[in-house]
């Protein structure tokens, strides 16, 4: 941990009100969620108040990610300004504290790591002086957090049902920052559903690390993530829509028994590289033509389907004959849009020792930018091609800049402007046109 913090009671505050806190969150969806999750406890056990400005706060918290080696700066920048510039007590915890504590050598903040993130509340409240009203959520058996948060959206939900990894890619951190892969049990998610259905969600946005493990160590080969979706829109009352899902494991199989009414035509899949040479590297168990085998059977289950990538340009070796091969895979038409990540070392994993193969920054550099170009042309070509098609539409609480009125998401992930008088939360049925289209919106 950082020094010694000497931060008690909040000057005007109380037991019943004891002060206020301010959150941040760097890095992926998953943290998001668990920093909502931690936000919503502050205010459910402590009393505490939520506050937009940091200057005003009593508990600042930064959750931080360790993904790439620009991260870990970002996150180490954001705690070191948030100390300069607030009186508060500042709590780091994620995937930098668990696995890099050392970036906060020397900071007079409190670190909390991922295996600790379930007793947060009480190690803050502990240092600060202030007795918590309500006990914990008993978490035996489940994984953080044993609430889902509310607050995130007033139309989308996140739901996380799984952390950990069980895979071991050469480049990748997140084994040793969040652990093997750990389910949430069944019955647990059905209840965190019901209740966010009652709350008047209107989609359920399923999250992890790998969807695509969910249940294994619980229930082996009998219930897993399309047992789990099937049970969830027996529910109702709300769409479901599914996170990044790791091809490791993503059978053709898979892909049809998920193929049911309420799931949106909307799939996150990370290939990394088109290269099978590179693959192998990486330790990523399929080949290009595993992949592309997969877009074309969920082109036919979901017609109308989009599906978003990540691909990681300079790994150690990277020819440009296999730079070719990751533009040619991904140049299938199921491919609409591109998430690009130059390669960075991260330490504890194998990659982070190939130095003597590093491609050049700015060979990195270009290839990256050649990656972002195709993707936004595919981003439009995907638009286009939807034109004329329905499609089910959640307003959301974004407005247009244009016409003033709201903005919604198509179930396969367009950005659309809602008709006069929608509003949040309403799910349309729309005919996408030149003049509905949101062009220039992600």
């Amino acid at each position: 941990m950082g020094g010694r913090i000497e931060h008690r009671l909040p000057p005007g505050a109380s037991e019943s009100n004891a002060g206020r806190i301010w959150g941040y969150t760097l890095g992926c969806r998953l943290n998001s969620y668990e920093t909502e999750a931690l936000l919503e406890e502050f205010c459910r056990r402590c009393g505490m108040e939520r506050t937009s400005d940091p200057g005003k706060a009593d508990i600042v918290l930064v959750n931080t990610c360790a993904v790439t080696g620009r991260s870990t700066a970002r996150s180490r920048k954001t705690v070191r300004a948030l100390l300069k510039n607030t009186g508060a007590l500042v709590v780091a915890t994620g995937c930098v504290v668990q696995v890099i504590p050392s970036e906060f050598e020397g900071y007079d903040v409190l670190l909390v790591p991922n295996t600790a993130k379930a007793s947060l509340v009480d190690i803050v409240c502990g240092e600060m002086g202030i007795e918590s009203p309500e006990a914990p959520h008993s978490a035996e058996g489940l994984i953080f957090p044993a609430i889902a948060p509310e607050r995130m959206s007033r139309t989308r939900a996140s739901l996380k049902i799984q952390d950990g990894c069980d895979n071991r890619c050469s480049y990748c951190i997140v084994p040793l920052a969040r652990g093997d892969s750990r389910s949430q049990p069944r019955e647990v998610v059905i209840a965190q559903a019901e209740t966010l259905a009652g709350a008047g969600f209107r989609e359920i946005l399923l999250t992890g690390v790998d969807l695509v493990g969910y249940g294994k160590d619980l229930y082996g080969e009998t219930y897993g993530l399309p047992e789990l979706v099937r049970e969830l829109l027996g529910i109702g009352g709300f769409r479901i829509r599914l996170s990044s899902m790791e091809p490791m494991g993503l059978r053709r199989e898979m892909l049809a028994s998920l193929a049911y009414p309420g799931v949106c035509r909307h799939l996150h899949i990370p290939v990394q590289s088109g290269s099978d040479r590179i693959l192998e590297e990486m330790g990523r168990k399929y080949t290009a033509k595993d992949i592309s085998g997969l877009f074309d059977v969920a082109m036919d289950l979901f017609p109308g389907i989009g599906i978003g990538s990540d691909v990681i340009v300079g790994y150690p070796g990277e020819t440009e004959e296999d730079f070719t091969m990751t533009m040619e895979l991904i140049s299938h038409p199921a491919v609409t849009y591109l998430h690009v990540f130059p390669f960075s070392p991260r330490p504890g994993t194998p990659a982070a020792g190939f130095r003597d193969s590093m491609v050049h920054p700015e060979t990195v550099t270009r290839r990256a930018r050649v990656l972002r170009a195709l993707s936004m042309k595919k981003r439009r070509v995907f638009r286009e091609s939807q034109l004329g098609t329905e499609a089910l539409v959640l307003v959301e609480s974004r407005k247009d800049e244009d016409t003033g009125r709201l903005i919604g998401m198509t179930d396969n992930y367009i950005p659309v402007i809602a008709p006069e008088g929608a509003e949040e939360g309403d799910l349309l049925e729309m005919t996408l046109g030149m003049e509905n289209v949101c062009w220039d919106r992600r």
